[in-house]
C-alpha cells in the first residue's frame, strides 16, 4: 500500500531551518550518542529507583483489588456474577495478563506496568527529537522519568493512572510523528493507543480530547486543508475502532458483566441530546461528583489542590513557559516577511500539548478526594510540552552570535530547575493533603517525607525488620490455618489481604468502596449475609480502614466499648452474650456520630447492625494485628456447615 503524501504544509523528516535548531547537540552522531547516555543515566537512574520502590512495595489497596479479580476470573469466576471487579476493562485485562504470566501476586502486573512506561519514554524521546530537537527530548524524558517515578506520587505501582498514561503518551507521540511524515499507520496506530486510554480511567480522555480539538482546529487556523483533515479524522477514527470494536465483540458475545468501553461517555450523550429521556447519564456523572462534595466541600478541597500544585512548580512553570513563549512567537511573526519556513510546523504542536496539559491540569478538579495519584497525568503532559523551551533555546543558541549569554542561561535555567525540583529527591515537611508537618512518630520532632532518600530508608529499614506489614501478616496466619479452597472476607479497602493470604472471597464483590449513602450500606449488608450463609467464610477480617474525610471513624464490625462504659472496668470488645450492652452502645454510638458529624454517618452505623450481629454470632475473635481485627468462625458452626 502506497504511503499518504505528507500535507502541504508540513516536510518529512527535518527542514533546513529545522536542522539548523537542532545542530546544538545533534550536530553529529558523537553528540547525539552523548546525549543518550546522559538519558540513560539521568532517566535510568530514578525509573530503577521507582522499580525498585514499587516491587518493595506491595499494594495493599487498588493493587490488591486489581490482582485479586484478576486471579479470582482466572480461577474460574465468572465476571459480573461471581466476581464484580472494581478496576475499570483497562486495568482488569492488564491485570489479568501479568497474573496469568506470573501467577497471583502484583509483581506480573507491576512488570507490565514497567514495560509500558519503558515503551512510552522510549517513543517520547523518538517523537521530542524529531519535532523540538534532541536537548528537547533528552530533558523531557529526564524530567517525566524522575517525577513519574518520584514516591510523592507514584503510588505503590499497578496503578490505573500509570497505565492510562503509558498509553496517552504513546498514543501522543505516534500522532506527533504522523503530522511530521504523513505516514498513515503512525496515525491509525495513535488513534488505537489512544483510544485505550479511557479504559483504565475516564480522565484518559484528555490526550484524546486534545487530539480531536487539534485536528479539528487546523483547518480553521489555516495551517492545513479541511480536505487533510477529513484524511486526519478518517486515520484516527480508523485506530479508534480497531481499539475498541474487538473489546465489544468480546464483551457482547460473550456476555461480560462489565460496563462497555465508554459506556459512561454514551450516557452522558444520551441524557443532553433531545430524545435523552430523563438525563439518567447526567445523574450519574454528577451524582458522584455531589455525593463527594458533601464529604469534602469546595472549601476543603482547593486548598489541597493548591497545595499539591506548590510540589509541582517546575512542570506547571515549564508548561506555562511554553504557551507563554509561543503566543510571543505569534505575535513577532504576524507580518508574513517575518514568517520562518519550517519552523511553523513544529511551533503548531504547542496547541495540541497545551490542551492535552490542561485537561490534565483540570480534570484533577473533579474528584473532591485528591489522591497523590491524582497529579500522575499533568506530570506526563508538562515535560512534552516544556520540550518547546528547550527547541526555541537550541534555535537561539545556535543563531546568536553570543553563545556565552546563552551558556549562562542554560546554566541559570538548570539550577532553577534543580532547585523546583529538590524536595522530589529529598522529601517535603507538610502534608499536602493536610497542610500539617510531618513529625517523627517517637521524638515527635519535624521530619522530611516521600522523597527518594526517605523512601530508599524506609524500604532499608522495613527489610531489616522482617518486611512483613500488619496486613500480610494477617494473610500469613490466613494461608497457614487454612486450605486452599477455603473462603474469607475483608471488611474496608484492604484488598491485599486476599492476596497476601492467596484465598478468595465468600462474596462476589470482596471490598466495598468507603462511606457509601444509608439506603445501599443497608444492600451492601443484606447481600453480604445472603452470601456469606450460601457459602460461610472461615475467616472474616475488620480492616478498620479510614477513608476520606479521615477524621471519621470506621466502621467495626465488632465495636469496641470505652473504659467506664455501663459500669466496664476497661476497654475492650463488646461481649457478645451481653444484648442490653451492646444495645446500649449502638444507640450511644450512633447519638455521637450524628452529632458530631451529619445524620447520614449514624444511618451508616445503623443499617450495618445486622452484619455485627452476624459476626458476633458466628465469629470468634483470634486476634489483632495493627488495628486489623481477624475473626474465625466457630468451630460447632464450622462443622455444622460442612456437614
Amino acid at each position: 500500500m502506497s504511503k499518504v503524501p505528507p500535507r502541504k504544509k508540513t516536510t518529512h523528516g527535518r527542514s533546513s531551518a529545522r536542522g539548523k535548531s537542532s545542530a546544538f547537540l545533534t550536530g553529529d552522531r558523537a553528540r547525539l550518542l552523548l546525549a543518550l547516555g546522559v538519558v540513560l543515566v539521568l532517566a535510568g537512574i530514578p525509573f530503577a529507583l521507582g522499580k525498585y520502590f514499587e516491587f518493595n512495595s506491595p499494594g495493599p489497596f487498588d493493587s490488591g483489588a486489581y490482582v485479586y479479580s484478576a486471579a479470582h476470573i482466572l480461577s474460574g469466576a465468572k465476571i459480573g456474577i461471581d466476581e464484580k471487579p472494581s478496576a475499570q476493562l483497562g486495568t482488569l485485562l492488564v491485570n489479568i495478563l501479568g497474573v496469568k504470566l506470573w501467577g497471583y501476586s502484583d509483581v506480573g502486573p507491576k512488570l507490565v506496568q514497567m514495560l509500558l512506561q519503558l515503551a512510552a519514554l522510549v517513543l517520547t524521546f523518538i517523537a521530542l527529537r524529531k519535532v523540538f530537537g534532541t536537548l528537547a527530548a533528552s530533558l523531557g524524558v529526564i524530567h517525566a522519568s524522575i517525577y513519574l517515578s518520584s514516591p510523592l506520587i507514584a503510588k505503590f505501582g499497578n496503578v490505573k493512572e500509570q497505565y492510562m498514561i503509558a498509553f496517552m503518551v504513546t498514543g501522543i507521540s505516534c500522532f506527533i510523528l504522523y503530522t511530521q511524515s504523513g505516514r498513515w499507520w503512525q496515525a491509525v496506530l495513535a488513534g488505537m493507543l489512544l483510544s485505550w486510554a479511557p479504559l483504565f480511567k475516564q480522565t484518559g480522555l484528555s490526550a484524546l480530547g486534545a487530539v480531536g480539538l487539534f485536528v479539528l482546529l487546523q483547518p480553521v487556523l489555516k495551517h492545513c486543508s479541511w480536505k487533510e483533515m477529513g484524511r486526519d479524522v478518517l486515520w484516527l477514527l480508523a485506530g479508534f475502532a480497531a481499539g475498541i470494536v474487538p473489546l465489544y465483540v468480546w464483551m457482547l458475545g460473550w456476555d461480560i458483566g462489565m460496563p462497555l468501553p465508554y459506556a459512561f461517555v454514551w450516557k452522558v450523550l444520551a441524557s443532553v441530546l433531545p430524545t435523552g429521556g430523563s438525563g439518567a447519564g447526567a445523574k450519574v456523572a454528577s451524582g458522584y461528583v455531589s455525593g463527594s462534595r458533601e464529604l469534602v466541600p469546595f472549601s476543603e478541597q482547593w486548598p489541597i489542590v493548591l497545595r499539591y500544585y506548590s510540589l509541582f512548580l517546575l512542570p506547571i512553570g515549564l508548561a506555562l513557559g511554553a504557551i507563554a513563549a509561543r503566543l510571543i512567537v505569534m505575535l513577532r511573526s504576524t507580518k508574513p516577511a517575518k514568517k520562518k519556513r519550517g519552523l511553523e510546523e513544529i511551533d503548531h504542536l504547542v496547541l495540541l500539548l497545551a490542551l492535552w496539559w490542561f485537561l490534565d491540569m483540570a480534570f484533577v478538579w473533579i474528584s473532591p478526594r485528591s489522591y497523590e495519584q491524582y497529579y500522575l497525568p499533568l506530570n506526563a503532559s508538562a515535560p512534552i510540552l516544556g520540550g518547546y523551551l528547550a527547541c526555541l533555546y537550541a534555535r537561539r543558541f545556535e543563531v546568536d552570535r553570543d553563545t556565552n549569554r546563552w551558556r549562562v542561561v542554560g546554566l541559570l535555567a538548570l539550577v532553577l530547575m534543580l532547585g523546583l525540583s529538590w524536595h522530589v529527591f529529598f522529601g517535603i515537611r507538610r502534608s499536602p493533603h493536610s497542610g500539617t508537618i510531618y513529625r517523627d512518630y517517637q521524638t515527635q520532632k519535624p521530619e522530611r517525607r516521600r522523597g527518594y532518600l526517605q523512601k530508599w530508608h524506609e524500604i532499608k529499614a522495613q527489610r531489616q525488620n522482617g518486611g512483613r506489614y500488619a496486613w500480610q501478616q494477617v494473610g500469613d496466619y490466613i494461608r497457614t490455618h487454612s486450605e486452599p479452597d477455603d473462603r474469607m472476607y475483608v471488611w474496608g479497602w484492604y484488598p491485599g489481604m486476599y492476596v497476601a493470604a492467596q484465598r478468595f472471597s465468600s462474596a462476589s464483590k470482596a471490598v466495598c468502596m468507603p462511606r457509601p449513602a444509608p439506603a445501599v450500606m443497608e444492600q451492601i449488608v443484606a447481600g453480604l449475609i445472603e452470601e456469606f450463609k450460601a457459602e460461610m467464610p472461615k475467616f472474616i477480617i475488620d480492616s478498620r480502614k479510614k477513608h476520606i474525610p479521615i477524621e471519621r471513624p470506621p466502621y467495626e464490625l465488632w465495636p469496641t466499648m470505652p473504659k467506664g462504659f455501663m459500669g466496664a472496668k476497661r476497654a475492650g470488645f463488646l461481649p457478645p452474650d451481653n444484648p442490653e450492652l451492646i444495645e446500649a452502645y449502638d444507640k450511644a454510638w450512633a447519638q455521637l456520630l450524628g452529632q458530631q458529624f451529619d445524620e447520614a454517618e449514624a444511618q451508616r452505623y445503623k443499617a450495618l447492625k445486622p452484619l455485627r450481629r452476624f459476626i458476633m454470632e458466628h465469629y470468634r475473635i483470634v486476634n489483632m494485628f495493627g488495628p486489623h481485627v481477624l475473626f474465625e468462625l466457630n468451630a460447632g458452626i464450622a462443622e455444622k456447615e460442612s456437614s
